[in-house]
């Protein structure tokens, strides 16, 4: 009887030891602290290993060129307010600008996005009727033409609200330099040439295709909205002399294509308890 005691006592002893070690073993592998490592690094893509499963791929630094079609509103304009009484085909310039830009991750969701961009715009209104309200006859309400090539320089911050999907959009800010050349034949001002410098705000909704590779093209619309309308602040020339009544102001509408490469992706998509 003696013995059985002593064997229940050892192994009472035992258990008080080599349990709470065993507990504190699997305590501290079910709830080891998840690493986050919060930098930036350049790994590709690896589905294996969870890369992405949370972080989109296109939040990265990338480089992208971008061709443009673009429409412009505006005081040159059939309607003086765009697609008021539909497109007006006279102001669209196919393959209008040309863009490249560079993407530097900003946080989780979104990318800076600095640009650089060249290209060309015209508008016509010498069609242009309007009704006399008294005498109910159309007389001629237009001014003319002009041809403007321009260079321009953007910043902002493009938005990718689902952690997967390509959709972006951006909004920025810029400033646009015009050498306009003008015929405002149906007016007393004629024709002649002038430099325009015009802050403006560049908005944009977008979707990144991923090709492979840290390759994407995209597809995009957007709107470019000069802030001022007055002499020598504008896309049109107009006004040459006298202030004009804001409207819409200058602007244009763009629809393009792009391709980019972007690499540098962040590290905070790989988190283990994602896998």
């Amino acid at each position: 009887m003696k013995n059985f005691w002593k064997i229940c006592l050892l192994l009472a002893l035992a258990t008080g030891i080599v349990m709470p070690s065993y507990a504190e073993e699997v305590n501290k592998k079910k709830y080891r602290p998840v690493a986050r490592d919060l930098s930036w690094n350049g790994k590709k893509s690896d589905h294996r290993t969870g890369l992405y499963t949370r972080h989109n791929k296109s939040v990265a630094n990338g480089i992208m060129l971008s061709a443009n079609a673009v429409y412009y509103y505006g005081d040159i304009d059939m309607l003086d307010q765009a697609f008021l009484h539909g497109f007006q085909p006279q102001n669209l310039s196919a393959g209008g600008s040309l863009r490249g830009s560079y993407m530097m991750p900003a946080a989780r969701s979104c990318n800076w996005r600095f640009s650089l961009s060249g290209g060309y715009m015209h508008g016509n209104d010498s069609a242009r009727m309007d009704l006399n309200e008294v005498t109910g006859e159309l007389y001629p309400a237009g001014k003319g033409m002009f041809k403007n090539i321009f260079g321009e320089a953007t910043a902002g911050i493009e938005w990718y609200p689902f952690s997967r999907a390509g959709l972006y959009i951006y909004g920025g800010l810029g400033f646009n330099v015009s050498s306009v050349s003008y015929d405002f034949f149906k007016t007393k001002l004629g024709s002649g040439h002038r430099i325009g410098f015009v802050p403006l705000l560049a908005v944009e909704l977008g979707y990144n295709f991923y090709v492979g590779k840290n390759w994407f093209i995209s597809v995009d619309v957007g709107l470019h909205q000069a802030l001022f309308d007055i002499p020598g602040v504008s896309m049109d020339a107009w006004p040459l002399y006298t202030t004009s009544r804001f409207q819409w102001g200058d602007g244009y509408f763009q629809i393009g294509l792009s391709v980019s490469y972007r690499w540098n992706h962040c590290i905070k998509c790989t988190l283990s308890d994602d896998k």
